[in-house]
């Protein structure tokens, strides 16, 4: 079970950065330069891409945190809540994004 964990938290991790680098150039398409994810979240907010900003500012700070989390049921509870409360917000935003892009 250990490894299928550390694979979400990890799947996770480069997941989330993916979709902020892919916001940002999305917004360079349209003339807006945001190199940073608080910065692409809250455009993706303001264009309706993303519903819920609390969401993402914890998706983000999460993601900053993974690489020092050093106790085993803290890594249960961030498992829990990528699937839980993440997975969908995430989808969400790619569903909306293709919308837009296609």
């Amino acid at each position: 079970m250990e490894v299928y964990r550390d694979s979400i938290i990890k799947k996770y991790e480069t997941l989330e950065d993916l979709t902020w680098k892919l916001l940002s150039k999305i917004f360079k398409s349209s003339g807006l330069e945001i190199n940073n994810p608080i910065g692409c979240y809250k455009q993706a907010f303001k264009e309706g891409l993303i519903n819920d900003i609390a969401i993402w500012n914890d998706i983000l700070l999460l993601r900053t945190s993974t690489s020092h989390i050093y106790d085993e049921q803290d890594y249960e509870e961030i498992k829990n809540k990528i699937i839980s409360d993440y997975t969908g917000a995430i989808e969400d935003l790619l569903s909306n994004l293709s919308k837009v892009v296609m």
